[in-house]
């Protein structure tokens, strides 16, 4: 449960490292988005655009924890707040 607490934090910060870099590599270190190596206006909007957001790996995690928490949590009191503090986690990191 530990370690699913701290999951969603890279699950956060791996796509924006992601973007960044690729952002880097094409605008050749300048980070001018006028600046660019894409040759289509599709590409421009993949590498500048919005991410996808995937709400099925939030919700997954979610029922994760729950029935974990759920199922074991008489035996392990510990599982309670490390469920509140994974779903913390979480609801910092969305609203980021």
């Amino acid at each position: 449960m530990v370690i699913n607490a701290v999951v969603p934090l890279g699950n956060i910060v791996t796509p924006f490292v992601m973007l960044y870099l690729q952002k880097y590599y094409d605008s050749s270190g300048t980070f001018d988005p006028y600046n660019t190596k894409s040759t289509s206006l599709a590409q421009y909007k993949k590498m500048y655009g919005q991410i996808d957001y995937l709400i099925h790996f939030r919700y997954s995690d979610a029922l994760k924890t729950t029935y974990i928490t759920m199922m074991y949590g008489l035996g392990i009191p510990l599982l309670f707040p490390l469920a509140a503090l994974s779903f913390l986690i979480t609801l910092i990191g969305e609203k980021i």
